[in-house]
């Protein structure tokens, strides 16, 4: 599936980014933890070359957050889903 890339929007960015943080509406959103747990960084055993597409402000905060943000990533997946298979 490939996804249309447009840069022709309705979106008022000028505006949105003279906001203060303070005027964001989060009464929808789940709330969220204060702290990550750990990551635990692992070799790739079975690693392939499977492509997916990552927003930009997720890698952005793996890349500020972990040195191998890769390994990171991966391990917060597999901990997500032996979370999951144990409920």
């Amino acid at each position: 599936m490939n996804a249309k890339i447009t840069t022709d929007t309705q979106t008022d960015w000028a505006r949105l980014s003279r906001r203060d943080d303070s005027e964001i509406d989060y009464s929808d959103a789940p709330p969220m933890p204060l702290e990550l747990p750990p990551l635990r960084v692992r070799q790739a055993e079975n690693s392939s070359d499977t492509t997916i597409t990552l927003d930009a402000d997720i890698i952005a905060w793996f890349k500020a957050h972990h040195s191998n943000y890769q390994e990171s990533i991966n391990q917060l997946l597999r901990d997500h889903i032996q979370h999951d298979l144990a409920r």
